[in-house]
């Protein structure tokens, strides 16, 4: 099992920690890493919440499948403190296990974040649902794992934690608006009025595993963009209501694709593509899979979509199951990256399965770690 539900109780302490370093702030504002945007508290939560996949992705999904009978929990950080090379040093997000009651770190701080020699080294990049693509700077972590995963949180997330005895119907009657007042006519119900809260679920969200790999291979297999080289994806695939009938095309979409270089089961455009669509050399495109690329037909270009069909059954395209005699329209965006001197690595997050897989490797290592502890 690679997806899970996680309710209140699950994130505690996780919650805890975000809200402190929040007040740690001093009534200021937090500057955001890499860009110049500065969040109060939503906006820090917004930034941190994806940290409690740190624990729970083990705790609820790689620990279940270990071959041991110890009992195995996982040491998050909750330290405080400046991940900067120049500061305090980066350490891995995984800071160690704990097997019957006894603490195995994998990484100790001496005047900066030092790695335990024999120990892994395990980092968890956390992708919101809405997010299509995974990216990933050369952080020099190139043989750490990396365990990448989706996380799809309700959009009130934070209702759980409110107070119900604070925030409750009574406030209701306060915040009831006159009509008589403010509203002359609203026959099609333009205005609604403040109702309860709804209290009754302590559930948060769900979270996917979506691939375990490493850093090296990461930037082995996924497309490199230089500074100031933008990024092309393909934004979302959706079933047409109306068919395309007239000037309908029969353009094969594998005239216009390669196999990918970097990953076997992926493909990559080709330059007649990039003619085609007017892809400029300062823009990368990404790779996709596909089922029967052959099979695939592209009935309309548009600005930034085409309109694809399927010839017979079992075409996909990009993880979407084509369904005969249905047209798609499959958008793109262009992430800009015109202003962006640095290098990144990209991959569309439906592609990421492919990536090389380290699942296997990354359970052997914690299992010899478990079974070198006395009892």
């Amino acid at each position: 099992m690679n997806e899970i539900s996680f309710n209140k109780e699950d994130i505690l302490e996780r919650i805890y920690f975000i809200t402190k370093l929040v007040q740690n702030q001093k009534g200021t504002t937090m500057q955001g890493a890499l860009t110049s945007k500065s969040d109060s508290m939503g906006g820090i939560f917004d930034r941190f919440i994806n940290t409690i996949s740190d624990s729970l992705v083990f705790e609820k999904i790689i620990i279940p499948k270990l071959n041991t009978d110890k009992e195995v929990h996982v040491v998050s950080d909750y330290y405080y403190y400046k991940p900067s090379k120049n500061i305090a040093g980066i350490a891995p997000d995984i800071f160690g296990i704990i097997v019957d009651g006894k603490q195995i770190p994998f990484t100790r701080f001496n005047n900066k974040w030092e790695a335990v020699k024999g120990m892994p080294q395990i980092e968890v990049k956390t992708f919101k649902a809405k997010d299509q693509m995974i990216s990933l700077r050369n952080q020099d972590y190139d043989d750490e794992y990396l365990v990448l995963i989706d996380l799809n949180l309700r959009i009130d997330y934070l209702v759980p934690f409110l107070d119900a005895t604070i925030l409750n119907n009574a406030l209701i009657q306060k915040m009831e608006m006159d009509d008589s007042v403010f509203i002359i006519e609203d026959k099609d119900s333009k205005i609604t009025r403040v109702t309860p809260i709804d209290y009754s679920s302590n559930t948060i969200g769900t979270l996917k595993l979506i691939s375990i790999t490493n850093a090296t291979d990461f930037m082995k297999q996924t497309t490199l963009c230089k500074g100031n080289i933008s990024v092309r994806r393909m934004k979302e695939i959706n079933v047409r209501k109306t068919k395309v009938v007239k000037g309908l095309l029969h353009d094969k979409l594998n005239t216009y694709a390669n196999p990918s270089p970097r990953i076997k089961k992926l493909y990559e455009f080709n330059e007649k593509w990039k003619k085609k669509t007017n892809v400029g050399k300062n823009t990368a495109l990404l790779d996709f899979s596909a089922d029967k690329l052959d099979k695939i037909e592209i009935c309309q270009y548009n600005v930034s979509s085409i309109v694809i069909t399927a010839l017979e059954e079992g075409c996909s395209f990009n993880g979407t199951a084509l369904e005969l005699g249905k047209q798609y329209t499959v958008s793109f965006e262009t992430l800009d990256r015109s202003g962006n001197g640095g290098s990144e690595y990209f991959i569309q997050k439906q592609c990421a399965v492919y990536l090389n897989g380290l699942e296997d490797k990354l359970i052997q290592d914690l299992e010899n770690v478990i079974g070198s502890v006395d009892n």
